[in-house]
């Protein structure tokens, strides 16, 4: 049976399968091309992987500068992912609103954009964000600079008689290139499969670092009828989130756990069946043993977050989570949704509380959760628009993660 799988990592072919220690990074090795002038002129790529995201590295002989870049005039970087039985998806770096901006079909992606320097432009996103399958695929980069169709369509008018005096910019300098020139470089999209997390620093949190805009949704008492219905509209959302399982509803649900691992999502500990923890003793050991056993038989993961039911804790059963690998978390968002006070009351709620780092306490199982579900797309939209980026709790955290490649 597969172990659980987390994302698609796409990588050149000498993107290895790695060992837990060495998995973080794969790939980057520079394809080149020589220099034909002009405008965005491209002239080397490299894709690598940076555990859960693909990096693209784009080179250009001159500086890539916002102007090039203009969305409004049709600047953009694409590289095209061509993969058997779909159709070809284009994933574009573009400057739009006074930000870069990845984006494919028409749809932002969630990623990052740098430019450690001017002629240098690195992207990174989760493949599954782009839906990019795993498996084969061919690829290649195409580069136009803002203005290029005005400018080739200027220049269709040109004469010959007139050539000698129109300025080079229109005549004989491209404003598009394609790398490679000619073909295709072949690629392979991989099963990212987690094995576990590594814990430190405190033994239990409340919040993430508030430095950043950075938040984690998180869902307890699952896995429920009503979780496949969670999955499905996080990944319409293109989101991640840490589920906190029951571990006696695991082993009937081992397909859903699987599924939350193979989106991109964390699995988390709380309890074997729910049970008051907070005094601690031999009885709460037993009940995280007993749920990570569980989590491992249904996917081969171990967890290293568990979350306290009712939160309900203390130092002892801080310390029994802590020896066995975990941290124990808690919350800085509580919407209530497990009153069911409307999808309304949940949604303000949560968009009330929410400060960079935040930890949003919300249910997939455990009573009705309709209300939930349905907040959740308004949560996560009116979150983004302030600015707000969703991880999963472990990213969050600063954790890292055992993690090796698959085909």
């Amino acid at each position: 049976m597969r172990t659980p799988v987390a994302a698609a990592c796409l990588a050149f072919s000498l993107c290895f399968a790695a060992s837990a220690s060495a998995a973080t990074t794969q790939g980057g090795e520079p394809h080149t091309a020589k220099a034909e002038g002009g405008a965005l002129d491209v002239v080397s790529v490299s894709f690598g992987q940076r555990s859960r995201e693909l990096e693209i590295v784009y080179r250009s002989t001159e500086a890539i500068t916002p102007q090039l870049l203009a969305e409004v005039k049709g600047g953009q970087i694409c590289t095209v992912f061509e993969q058997a039985s779909i159709a070809a998806r284009a994933v574009c770096v573009t400057r739009s609103n006074g930000k870069w901006q990845i984006v494919s079909r028409g749809e932002r992606v969630e990623g990052s954009v740098s430019q450690p320097r001017e002629s240098e432009l690195r992207l990174r996103f989760e493949p599954a964000a782009a839906k990019l399958r795993v498996g084969l695929a061919d690829v290649y980069v195409n580069a136009t600079a803002a203005g290029c169709s005005a400018q080739q369509a200027k220049a269709a008018k040109v004469t010959w008689s007139e050539a000698a005096i129109v300025s080079a910019a229109v005549l004989e300098l491209p404003c598009e290139h394609r790398l490679p020139r000619v073909g295709n470089y072949r690629a392979r999209v991989w099963d990212v499969v987690v094995s576990g997390c590594r814990r430190h620093g405190a033994g239990q949190v409340s919040r993430g670092p508030s430095g950043s805009k950075r938040v984690a949704l998180t869902y307890d008492d699952g896995p429920s009828t009503y979780t496949p219905a969670f999955l499905r509209e996080l990944r319409k959302l293109g989101v991640p989130a840490t589920f906190f399982v029951i571990g006696q509803q695991v082993s009937a649900n081992a397909s859903v756990v699987r599924a939350m691992l193979r989106d991109g999502n964390m699995v988390a500990n709380h309890s074997w069946n729910h049970a008051n923890l907070g005094g601690g003793g031999a009885g709460a050991s037993s009940q995280l043993r007993d749920t990570n056993a569980a989590i491992r038989r249904a996917t081969g993961f171990t967890p290293c977050l568990f979350r306290p039911p009712y939160g309900s804790t203390g130092a002892d059963l801080v310390s029994r989570a802590n020896a066995q690998g975990m941290t124990s978390v808690l919350w800085s968002v509580d919407p209530l949704d497990w009153r069911t006070p409307g999808t309304g009351a949940i949604v303000n709620t949560a968009l009330g509380q929410t400060h960079g780092g935040g930890i949003i306490l919300s249910h997939d199982g455990g009573g009705p959760r309709s209300q939930t579900l349905e907040a959740m797309p308004q949560i996560v939209r009116g979150l983004k628009r302030r600015g707000y980026t969703f991880v999963t709790l472990t990213d969050l955290l600063g954790y890292s993660e055992r993690i090796t490649l698959a085909k």
